[in-house]
C-alpha cells in the first residue's frame, strides 16, 4: 500500500506532535530566507559581475515571483494528490538543485531560468505547502494556533537571513553563498519534511469510505461555495495590492508626504514587530474568534493605517503610528490566508485552492507598484492613499458578502 493509499486518520485522534510546528518554523525561516529574502542582500554583487543595471537583476526576479506564483495550482494539486511530506520533501530537493544552478548560470537567459526554477521550487516549501501540512494532521479548529505559530516562525526570516547574508558576503563570493543556502535546504529542511511530518498524507473527499466526519468538508454550503470563493479571491487580491504597493514604496511614499528617508526607515522599523506582536495575540486569543471576523479586523487595522497616514504622516509619531497598524494587518492577514479558506472549504482540496487563489492574488499584486508611483507622480501623495483606502474598504464590503458559515452537525 502506498502513502496516497493509507486512509486518513481524522485529526482530532493524532497526538500534537505529529506535527512539529517548530521544525515546520525552521524550514519556512530557511525558504523564505534563501529563496526570497537573500537576493535583495546579493542582487549588488549579482547585477555587477553579470555587468547590468539593478533594474534588470530586479526584474528577472518579478518574472520569477510571478511564474512561481502561476505554478501555485499545480503545486497545491500535487500536495492534494500525495501528500503535503512527500511534497515537502521534493521541494527541499528542488530548491537545493534550483539554488546550484543559480550559482553557476551564465548570461541573462540562465540566469532568469535558474531564478524562475527557484520560485517555482518555493511553491513546495513555504506557507502554503505547510499550510496544507498542518490541515492534513488537524482538524480546523486545531489548525488555526499550528499555523499561526509557523508564521510567527516564518515572520523571522528576514531577522535571520539578511543579517546573515550580509556577513557571508564579506568572505564569499554570490554563487558560493547560494551553494551553502542549497545544501542547507539538504542538510536541514529534507530531514525535517521526511522524519517530522510522517502524518501529513493526503486528504479522501468527505463521504468516501474511510473519509473524514462531514464537518471536514468546511462549513459553507454546496451551493454557496462559488460565490464564497469568487469574495474570498476579491478580498485577498485587494489588500493583497494595498501590501504590494506600501511595502515596496514605503521610504519613497512617506517621502512624498514630507518626511525624510531617515524617518521613514525608522518608523518602518515598527512594523516588524507589530506583526509578531499581533501574532503572538491570535495563538494566545485568537482560537475563539471566527477566521472571518480575524480577517475583518485586519481589514479594520488596514483602514485605520491609511486614515492616519492621511491624517498625520507628515509627523514621525503619525509615521510609526502608520507603520503599527499596517503591521499589524499584514501579520493578521498571513494568518487569514491560510485559516478563511480551511474553515470555509474544508481540508479536502486544501492544497490545490490556496494555490489557486495564491496565483490570482499575484497576478493582480504584481502591478501595483507601477500603479502606486504612476498615481503618484500624476496626481499626488494624497490621492494615492486615498486610493489604497479605496480598495481596502472594497476589501471589507467582499468579506461581509461572503456567505456566512451553516451550522453542521456531526
Amino acid at each position: 500500500m502506498t502513502e496516497a493509499q493509507i486512509p486518513a486518520i481524522a485529526p482530532a485522534s493524532r497526538p500534537d506532535s505529529l506535527v512539529p510546528v517548530a521544525g515546520l518554523g525552521v524550514t519556512q525561516i530557511v525558504s523564505y530566507g534563501s529563496l526570497y529574502y537573500a537576493f535583495a542582500v546579493l542582487e549588488p554583487s549579482i547585477s555587477a559581475e553579470f555587468g547590468w543595471s539593478s533594474a534588470w537583476s530586479f526584474g528577472c526576479f518579478s518574472v520569477a515571483l510571478l511564474v512561481g506564483g502561476l505554478a501555485g495550482p499545480l503545486a497545491g494539486r500535487f500536495i492534494d494528490r500525495r501528500g503535503a511530506r512527500l511534497a515537502l520533501a521534493v521541494g527541499s530537493v528542488a530548491s537545493a538543485a534550483s539554488l546550484a544552478a543559480l550559482s553557476q548560470s551564465q548570461g541573462l537567459c540562465g540566469f532568469m531560468l535558474a531564478l524562475v526554477a527557484v520560485e517555482i521550487a518555493s511553491t513546495l516549501t513555504q506557507y502554503d505547502a505547510a499550510f496544507a501540512a498542518i490541515a492534513q494532521t488537524r482538524d480546523a479548529r486545531e489548525a488555526r494556533s499550528a499555523i499561526t505559530q509557523v508564521t510567527i516562525f516564518g515572520g523571522f526570516a528576514s531577522t535571520v537571513f539578511w543579517p546573515l547574508t550580509h556577513w557571508l558576503t564579506a568572505s564569499l563570493t554570490w554563487r558560493e553563498i547560494y551553494l551553502i543556502f542549497g545544501a542547507l535546504h539538504l542538510a536541514l529542511c529534507l530531514p525535517i519534511h521526511l522524519l517530522w511530518l510522517g502524518g501529513a498524507r493526503p486528504v479522501q473527499v468527505p463521504g468516501a469510505p474511510g473519509g473524514p466526519a462531514a464537518h471536514e468538508a468546511g462549513t459553507l454550503a454546496p451551493e454557496q461555495r462559488l460565490r464564497g470563493m469568487v469574495l474570498v479571491v476579491m478580498t485577498f487580491c485587494l489588500t493583497g495590492f494595498v501590501f504590494s504597493a506600501l511595502n515596496v514604496h514605503w521610504v519613497a511614499a512617506l517621502s512624498e508626504l514630507g518626511l525624510s528617508a531617515g524617518v521613514a526607515v525608522a518608523a518602518g522599523a515598527l512594523m516588524g514587530p507589530a506583526q509578531v506582536g499581533v501574532r503572538l495575540l491570535d495563538l494566545m486569543f485568537g482560537r475563539r474568534m471566527d477566521p472571518l471576523v480575524t480577517a475583518s479586523v485586519a481589514i479594520v487595522f488596514l483602514l485605520a493605517a491609511t486614515a492616519v497616514v492621511l491624517a498625520a504622516g507628515t509627523s514621525y509619531a503619525g509615521a510609526a503610528a502608520f507603520a503599527v497598524l499596517f503591521g499589524l494587518s499584514q501579520g493578521l492577514t498571513s494568518i487569514v490566508r491560510g485559516v478563511v479558506p480551511l474553515a470555509l472549504f474544508g481540508r479536502s482540496g486544501y492544497g490545490a485552492r490556496l494555490g489557486t487563489i495564491t496565483a490570482i492574488r499575484l497576478v493582480v499584486t504584481s502591478g501595483a507598484p507601477f500603479a502606486f508611483a504612476l498615481v503618484i507622480a500624476s496626481l499626488g501623495p494624497a490621492f494615492a492613499f486615498t486610493s489604497l483606502a479605496g480598495l481596502a474598504l472594497l476589501a471589507f464590503g467582499a468579506l461581509a458578502a461572503i456567505p456566512r458559515p451553516t451550522p453542521q452537525t456531526t
